[in-house]
């Protein structure tokens, strides 16, 4: 049993694999001219001071002679208007602030919408304990129970037959407006 061909083909599997790790690596990376004209290379973007003119390339764009660069008027100071200028064209991509508050809105949105869902479900359910309440008291009347309340001054009496024929009224148009 010879192993050295299976040694070097996992040795030449490891090697490709570190150098598309490498290449991977030197794709995401900005390049720019300084002041001096040297080729500076960097995984973050350029100081401010550097103009647009001077990238040579950056992260997931083309190479900047590939790019369309701003045409100047003959007032160097300001770029020429151009018209089919898109609005997706000018707009800048977004900041990690600014995508971190617009997270923190959509979960402030989302809890909000939970909360008001979970207060809509306990108000149907009490709703719906209140309407079988009313449901068994008006049972209980029409099934000729016999009924007792306290007074104001905490006596015991229990319904007469009109006092019933006027509770069992109430009682159904309580059950008509909590259980429709």
């Amino acid at each position: 049993m010879n192993r050295r061909p299976r040694i070097r083909r996992l040795a030449a599997l490891a090697v490709a694999l570190v150098a598309g790790t490498v290449a991977a690596g030197a794709a995401a990376q900005w390049a720019w001219k300084d002041d001096n004209g040297r080729l500076v290379y960097s995984n973050i973007p350029p100081p401010p001071n550097v103009k647009a003119s001077q990238i040579v390339s950056q992260p997931g764009a083309a190479p900047a002679a590939a790019r369309p660069g701003p045409s100047y008027d003959s007032d160097m100071n300001k770029p020429a208007a151009t018209p089919a200028a898109s609005p997706a064209a000018t707009t800048k991509p977004k900041t990690a602030v600014e995508l971190e508050a617009e997270f923190r809105k959509r979960q402030q949105e989302r809890a909000d919408s939970e909360r008001k869902t979970q207060e809509a479900q306990q108000k149907e359910a009490a709703k719906a304990a209140e309407c079988e309440r009313a449901r068994g008291y008006l049972r209980a009347l029409e099934d000729g129970m016999r009924i007792r309340r306290s007074d104001a001054a905490g006596n015991q009496e229990y319904l007469d037959d009109a006092q019933r024929v006027a509770e069992t009224e109430r009682a159904r148009k309580t059950v008509a407006q909590l259980c429709n």
